[in-house]
């Protein structure tokens, strides 16, 4: 057959009652299912687990119209092989063969628009950069994690040759698989060289760092951050891994606690702000108490409630009452603002 519509990712020898899954969308697989077919354009991933309580492993790829995607599981290496990997003799018997395939493929679930909706800022460029080869796995660690582990390592083994230690050396190597998230300490968000008075506004409020977070991570691009943001939390979601929580809820700390910053950029906090309710409308209940800190949420959302509400940006401040609904009735997540200023809060009338 001629190359079928949209994007078609063949599936061969992956085992019966594996968890299959593309985006949100989760399957298990069986001995006549060939692969996914009619996927979309633009960014999605595929993955994979052998069940629910094993490493759930992904890989990310751009479909564009008329794309063929194969995988296979070598079983002697238990890898997941894809695309060039597979070798191109199998990759053109496998075409020959789509004809035969296309019934034993599912069409790619409803629910593009919620994948769609969770990766709206996230391009292509981001995750070839983040994820070498657009491998992404449940246990993957990110460059600063990696780091700061070896540095924990040599100050420990000071009196020690541990130049061939396989132990330090595993970690050292881990450019080509390691995330390479822009690097967020939280430990630097005072200038250096200030004064009393710029340390204690430092202290208080993140508009500095994130000013220069901006520059020198995302080349002063807001939907860079963004990206980063969304990318974060779906590795997180579909694979449970714990640096991209990590990730998220660093910027997520830092953005909520800005105010100068606010003011200036008010057309980021409203993208900021309007993606992370879509990321806890869909966020699974299970995960909830795994990765997010109630008193977390109820300290930063809190926070950055009474800046809006200081500032007076009357659309920010309905999109804050907004999440803080959701994060109530969701997750039982209380977050106390200023009844004064809410608008759903009562109005007060002198006779």
């Amino acid at each position: 057959m001629s190359r079928p519509l949209r994007t078609t990712i063949v599936m061969d020898n992956i085992p019966s009652d594996w968890i299959i899954g593309i985006d949100f969308n989760f399957f298990n697989s069986n001995s006549i299912l060939r692969g996914i077919k009619l996927i979309g354009q633009g960014l999605h991933v595929v993955h994979w687990a052998q069940d629910s309580s094993s490493i759930r492993s992904g890989y990310y790829f751009n479909a564009q119209e008329g794309d063929v995607l194969v995988m296979y599981w070598d079983t002697a290496n238990e890898t997941m092989l894809i695309g060039d990997e597979v070798g191109e003799v199998n990759i053109k018997r496998h075409m020959e063969s789509l004809s035969q395939y296309y019934p034993y493929m599912v069409g790619y679930p409803n629910g593009v628009s919620q994948w769609l909706r969770q990766v709206r800022h996230l391009k292509w460029n981001q995750v070839e950069y983040i994820l070498p080869h657009g491998r992404i796995d449940s246990v993957v660690t990110s460059t600063d994690e990696n780091n700061l582990l070896l540095k924990t390592l040599q100050s420990y083994s000071k009196n020690k040759n541990i130049s061939n230690d396989p132990i330090v050396n595993s970690i050292i190597d881990q450019s080509d698989v390691e995330l390479k998230f822009t690097l967020i300490d939280l430990s630097s968000q005072i200038r250096p060289n200030s004064s009393p008075e710029q340390k204690t506004k430092d202290s208080l409020d993140s508009s500095w760092f994130v000013r220069t977070l901006l520059v020198t991570g995302f080349n002063n691009n807001e939907d860079s951050l963004m990206g980063e943001f969304e990318l974060a939390y779906v590795n997180m979601v579909i694979f449970a891994n714990y640096s991209c929580s990590v990730q998220w809820l660093k910027i997520m700390k830092v953005m909520l606690n800005c105010k100068e910053l606010v003011s200036e950029r008010v057309s980021l906090f409203d993208k900021f702000v309007s993606q992370l309710y879509a990321m806890f409308k869909q966020f699974p209940e299970e995960y909830f108490t795994e990765f997010v800190d109630d008193s977390f949420l109820e300290t930063n959302v809190g926070e950055f409630d009474f800046t809006v509400k200081e500032l007076g940006l009357h659309a920010l401040v309905r999109k804050v009452i907004d999440l803080k609904q959701l994060l109530s009735l969701r997750f039982g997540v209380v977050i106390q603002g200023l009844v004064e200023d809410d608008e759903d809060g009562p109005v007060i009338v002198d006779l």
